[in-house]
């Protein structure tokens, strides 16, 4: 991006910004708000796209000795997903779950 100037006067920074459910860098307006994308961050937002697709849906939840684990889809090994990656668990909400790896995964 050229310029860091919004057309409202206002500076556009760096940010991180939740778009189609995704939490992706973006280029954000501290004056009025508007989002903008570089075309890298555009490019993000089109593989993250792309990995929903493989693995979204429904997984079941089994018990592993005095733990449970969630079954994950083979596909998330193209990802970079495997045993042992799993940096820290967070609760976001009263139904949903963050998982963060140790690494990028796409």
């Amino acid at each position: 991006m050229k310029t860091s100037t919004c057309k409202c006067g206002g500076s556009i920074k760096l940010d991180r910004c939740l778009t189609e459910g995704f939490l992706v860098e973006c280029m954000k307006c501290d004056k009025c708000g508007d989002t903008l994308f570089t075309p890298e961050q555009a490019k993000q937002i089109i593989k993250l796209r792309e990995a929903n697709k493989e693995i979204e849906g429904k997984r079941k939840i089994i018990k592993v000795g005095s733990s449970i684990a969630a079954l994950l889809p083979k596909k998330v090994e193209l990802y970079g997903v495997k045993e042992g990656v799993v940096d820290s668990i967070k609760v976001l909400s009263s139904n949903s779950l963050e998982v963060k790896f140790d690494k990028d995964i796409v």
